[in-house]
């Protein structure tokens, strides 16, 4: 972790929102590095005042949806064979490929937003938006949408943490993604359940009402 941050460390500090926007761009892309610990470090590097936090957050967020736009339109364009034949250059395994078109094939485009929470996951749910042709609009909304809510978290995370960044993000890191999909659940079935109440008192409205007795 040391060696990471350091080399990191030295690059951001070195070339500033460019580094970062570069380096999202190129691990949402596929390259092996490690995105939540560079949001956490930059945020970090925000409460030591080496970068402001807006400038930071913004060049995150743009390197990260600019790469999940141009996954999405190469895999539109070229289909399933461009990650079979490049995805082991890109240090896209076989494993994580198969994984994530499991999970794309049942949960579909709500895996958009809930990959970026999932380390070698979001590296392929742009891929497979744009093979399964899933609707731009759509994917803007949901990618877009998820991006900001996984980069604004993960920097503040950091900026607020300061020097106890490396500590608690370790515990986050690996609890995130259930804790995440917990929240999930939580609200599909709320929203499940409410739409069953809905419909039993509707029911129970449609059903023909007793005659009253007549007055004597």
């Amino acid at each position: 972790m040391e060696e990471l941050v350091q080399t990191f460390g030295d690059y951001i500090s070195e070339y500033g929102v460019v580094a970062l926007y570069l380096l999202f761009f190129l691990g949402i892309l596929g390259m092996p590095l490690p995105e939540e610990t560079l949001l956490v470090f930059s945020g970090f590097l925000v409460s030591t005042g080496k970068l402001s936090y807006l400038p930071a957050l913004i060049a995150c967020y743009l390197g990260s949806i600019s790469a999940m736009t141009a996954a999405y339109w190469i895999g539109r364009l070229l289909g399933y064979s461009f990650i079979e034949r490049y995805g082991s250059r890109l240090g896209l395994g076989y494993k994580w490929y198969k994984r994530t078109e499991e999970w794309f094939n049942r949960i579909g485009k709500w895996i958009l937003p809930i990959g970026y929470f999932i380390p070698g996951v979001r590296q392929f749910t742009a891929y497979f938006a744009g093979i399964t042709k899933l609707p731009f609009p759509t994917f803007v909304l949901l990618t877009y949408g998820g991006g900001l809510v996984w980069t604004v978290l993960f920097v503040t995370l950091g900026w607020q943490l300061g020097e106890r960044w490396e500590q608690v993000f370790a515990f986050v890191s690996h609890n995130l993604a259930a804790v995440f999909l917990a929240v999930i659940v939580a609200i599909v079935g709320s929203a499940m359940y409410s739409q069953y109440r809905k419909k039993e008192m509707s029911k129970k409205k449609s059903l023909p009402k007793p005659e009253q007795e007549g007055s004597q």
